[in-house]
């Protein structure tokens, strides 16, 4: 265990008691009350699967929009629009929510006693949202309700989540930081393959309605059990607001939150193209509908696996080991897997080695956190924001570098190495990973010389 952990596990062993005003009118007695334990009990497991749940539909939903992008390119009223505005809608959506993840935090840091309501109420947006966009007939529209909107609103009713994460768990926060994440991948596997179905026997419109209700009720039921585990606290003439979260220059200038920061950078520079493209690329190997739906199923849910594995082991090892096992597997991936790939069964492989090692990255995330804010609580919360904010940001370049670097003249060839245009995609992908091998090291440097 290393030490900042161990700093924050002293930290919430102190907070197991609490005060709270009195109901005398007095106001000048308190009472003691007991807080649910941190790592263990019905409240944390129940915080995780509330969680995982809503992790599961927001996330989830953003890992299916391959499904959605071919059924835009292919189907009225939206076939005759270019893809990259197609593409557009699930972009501006997933980077959205990334990047703003950090200032959500910032906000729910500073007013604590209305999260609870905001979300709810995003809730609503997001449920609104959708069904209105069952209405739309130009690619604009979705752009802005799918994309923007929902990606505003799907973004606040997700960081809550991010910030009571290092409340309700510290010694095994990488555990359930990995099984919270892993939803992604959980609807990512699911969701592609209920959504084309419906698509094709009911259409868009009630496609968007039916899910719209799903999403609903079921966050819904998520949401009640997503709550703090340190009671909130309204701000009064004697207890004013709390500021904004202290040290803020010194938490920006951390060596080892650039490090990471850089680390996430590369990774997910490398991630998003597959993850965009891994559909395309499929299609071109066969005539099947399905296959391209499967694949992309495959590889949203392999991620689960290494999500929950590189958790556990983050809680009990440097993570720094982590991040180089996943570049360097990445990276043979990409390199031998993806390059040779010139039949279903070597892009099944690549999908699963690749989603895995490359998808299930994020468990990383609750370690690096917590050893980057050491003692100061609110800090993990932001560094998880800040790592969202370059992951959002890659979310949108790399796959723009993925497109100018596949060439389209050669769409239809048959090559030894690279087929049909893709041979400088994959080598940017598994250079990517490299670096973020190469990273490792870096990081390993940063977080020992913060610990002397």
């Amino acid at each position: 265990m290393s030490e900042p952990i161990e700093l924050t596990t002293r930290e919430a062993s102190d907070q197991e008691k609490t005060d709270l005003p009195s109901d005398d009118g007095v106001g000048n007695s308190v009472n003691v009350v007991e807080l649910p334990p941190v790592d263990r009990g019905m409240k944390a497991w129940l915080f995780c699967a509330s969680a995982c749940a809503l992790e599961t539909f927001i996330w989830g939903w953003n890992n299916t929009y391959g499904v959605f992008q071919e059924f835009y390119t292919s189907n009225p009223p939206f076939e005759s629009s270019s893809l990259v505005s197609i593409s557009a809608i699930g972009t501006a959506s997933l980077a959205i929510q990334y990047i703003e993840i950090i200032l959500v935090i910032a906000v729910c840091q500073r007013y604590p006693d209305k999260v609870k309501l905001a979300m709810w109420i995003a809730l609503l947006v997001c449920v609104v949202t959708l069904v209105v966009s069952s209405f739309a007939t130009q690619v604009w529209e979705l752009i802005v309700l799918q994309g923007a909107v929902f990606g505003l609103a799907a973004g606040v009713l997700y960081a809550p989540i991010v910030m009571w994460l290092s409340e309700w768990f510290v010694q095994r926060r990488g555990l359930a930081g990995g099984i919270i994440f892993g939803g992604s991948g959980v609807g990512g596997f699911a969701f592609p393959l209920a959504i084309g179905a419906c698509l094709d026997k009911v259409g868009f419109s009630w496609t968007m309605r039916i899910w719209a209700i799903v999403l609903g009720v079921c966050c819904s039921l998520a949401l009640i059990g997503s709550n703090p585990r340190l009671p909130v606290r309204k701000p009064g003439i004697d207890r004013p607001r709390s500021s904004w979260p202290s040290g803020m220059m010194g938490f920006l200038k951390n060596p080892l939150l650039l490090c990471m920061l850089a680390t996430n950078a590369v990774q997910a520079l490398g991630f998003f193209p597959v993850s965009v493209f891994i559909s395309t690329y499929t299609s071109t190997l066969t005539t099947s509908t399905i296959s391209p739906t499967i694949v992309l199923a495959l590889f949203n849910a392999s991620s689960v696996v290494c999500y929950v594995l590189f958790g556990r082991i983050c809680d009990s090892y440097p993570y720094a080991g982590v991040i180089l096992f996943s570049g360097l597997g990445s990276a043979l991936a990409a390199f031998l897997l993806w390059g040779f790939a010139t039949n279903l069964g070597l892009v099944f492989a690549f999908a699963l080695v690749f989603g895995g090692l490359s998808g299930g990255f994020p468990g990383v995330w609750p370690a690096a956190a917590t050893e980057i804010a050491g003692s100061v609580h609110e800090h993990t919360s932001l560094a998880f924001g800040a790592f969202g904010v370059v992951k959002g940001i890659a979310a949108i370049v790399g796959p723009i570098i993925a497109a100018s670097l596949h060439d389209k003249r050669q769409a239809g060839s048959y090559e030894k190495y690279g087929d049909h245009g893709y041979r400088k995609v994959e080598i940017f992908v598994g250079v990517m990973a490299v670096a973020t091998a190469l990273c490792a090291f870096g990081v390993a440097f940063a977080s020992k010389s913060k610990r002397v």
